[in-house]
C-alpha cells in the first residue's frame, strides 16, 4: 500500500541546511494501523507529509498503491491525493462553516449532487458520533467532537489512506481514548490503512498492529508491536516502553521508599503470562518473591505481563534464570542508579 525508500529530506534554515529526514524506508501493508513514534524533532511529522507529497524529498521513492508518486503530473497527483484522508492536531476547521459546511468542503467538484453530498455528509457525522452537531460551528464543539469533524471531513472523498498527524495530542486522556475508539472502528469497518503519528507510545499501544520508532532522522526500530513491546532492542524505545506501562514511576516509588531494595524485573509475554512462575520458582527453590508492582498489557490480543519483585533467601540466581528463561520470562535487575534497567544483565 505505502512503499518509502531510501527518503531524505533537508531544510535550509538560518543559512544552515538541516537533514529532517534520513534515508527511511517504510512499508505500511493495506489495512494496516501503522504508528509512528518519536519525541519532537525526530522526523515523523516530516515523513508523514513525503506520503502525500505535502513534502518533497531530495532522494527517495514514494509509491503509494502502486503509483510512483514523485513521477506524477501536477493534475494526477492532486487526483492521488484525493485518496489520502488528512488530519491534524488542532483539527484545522473553518470557523466561518458549520460542521456540515466544513465535512463538505472536500466535495466540491466531486459530481455528487446537492443531496447527494447532504446524504454523504450525514452518513460521515453518524459514523463519527456527532450527526446531532452538523448545524453547530466550531467554536460551539469540545475539542474531541472537533477531531470527530476532522476525521468526517477527512473521509469525505472516500480515501484509502488516512494520515493522523498527533491527532490526539490536544485531547485529554478520556477522550484521547474515545477517539483512537473510532479510528479502530474505522479501520475495521471501511478497511482503510491508517498511518498515526505520535509521541506517545499509550497510542501505538492502544490500536496500533505495526510501529516505527523514529530518532534524529531515521527509524531505528520497527516491526509488529507486540514484537516491539515483547523485545525492544533499542534503549530509547525502551524508555517510550516503560513509561507508557508505568514500569519506571514504579521504580521511582519503590526505590524513594527502599533505597537499599534489590529489584528485579520479570518479563512474560504470550502464554507465560498465566503460568504460576512465582510459585514454581517457591517450589523449586525455596526463594520468596515480594511482589512490588505488577502489570499486564494487551498489545494486539497478546497478554504481556511485568512484574517487579525483590527476592528473599540464600539461592543461586544463576538457576533462577535458567529456569525462567525456557519459561519464556526474562528477568534482569534493575540499576538503582539510572532507574533503569541494566543492559543484558541476567540475575
Amino acid at each position: 500500500m505505502i512503499n518509502l525508500k531510501n527518503i531524505t529530506v533537508q531544510f535550509t534554515q538560518k543559512k544552515r541546511e538541516v537533514t529532517a529526514v534520513r534515508d527511511v524506508s517504510l512499508e505500511v501493508d493495506a489495512g494496516d494501523i501503522y504508528g509512528i513514534v518519536g519525541y519532537s524533532g525526530a522526523g515523523k511529522s516530516t515523513l508523514v507529509r513525503v506520503i502525500n507529497l505535502l513534502q518533497k524529498p531530495i532522494s527517495g521513492t514514494v509509491e503509494v498503491d502502486e503509483k510512483d508518486l514523485l513521477s506524477l503530473s501536477s493534475t494526477e497527483l492532486r487526483a492521488e491525493r484525493k485518496k489520502i484522508g488528512m488530519i491534524f492536531q488542532h483539527f484545522n476547521l473553518m470557523a466561518s462553516r458549520t460542521i456540515a459546511q466544513n465535512v463538505v468542503f472536500p466535495l466540491a467538484g466531486s459530481g455528487l449532487t446537492k443531496s447527494e453530498r447532504r446524504k454523504k455528509v450525514e452518513n460521515l457525522l453518524d459514523l463519527v458520533g456527532i450527526l446531532d452537531k452538523k448545524d453547530a460551528y466550531p467554536e460551539q464543539l469540545s475539542g474531541g467532537q472537533k477531531q470527530r469533524v476532522a476525521i468526517a471531513r477527512a473521509l469525505a472523498n472516500d480515501p484509502k489512506i488516512l494520515l493522523c498527524d498527533e491527532a490526539t495530542s490536544a485531547l485529554d486522556p478520556k477522550t484521547t481514548l474515545a477517539v483512537l475508539d473510532l479510528l479502530q472502528e474505522i479501520n475495521q469497518k471501511l478497511g482503510i490503512t491508517i498511518v498515526l503519528i505520535t509521541h506517545e507510545m499509550q497510542v501505538v499501544k492502544k490500536i496500533c498492529s505495526k510501529v516505527a520508532v523514529m530518532d534524529n532522522g531515521q527509524i531505528i526500530e520497527a516491526g509488529k508491536a507486540v514484537d516491539i513491546f515483547s523485545e525492544p532492542k533499542q534503549p530509547l524505545t525502551i524508555d517510550f516502553i516503560r513509561t507508557a506501562t508505568h514500569v519506571d514511576q514504579a521504580e521511582e516509588s519503590i526505590f524513594a521508599n527502599s533505597p537499599g531494595q534489590i529489584v528485579y524485573e520479570l518479563k512474560f509475554s504470550g502464554a507465560s503470562s498465566s503460568e504460576p512462575v512465582i510459585i514454581e520458582i517457591f517450589k523449586r527453590f525455596g526463594l520468596t518473591a515480594s511482589i512490588l508492582y505488577g502489570n499486564i498489557e494487551y498489545i494486539q490480543n497478546t497478554p504481556l505481563g511485568t512484574l517487579l519483585v525483590s527476592f528473599d533467601g540464600n539461592v543461586d540466581f544463576d538457576q533462577v534464570s535458567e529456569y525462567l528463561n525456557g519459561q519464556n520470562v526474562k528477568i534482569r535487575q534493575v540499576n538503582k542508579a539510572e532507574n533503569e534497567v541494566s543492559k543484558d544483565e541476567n540475575v
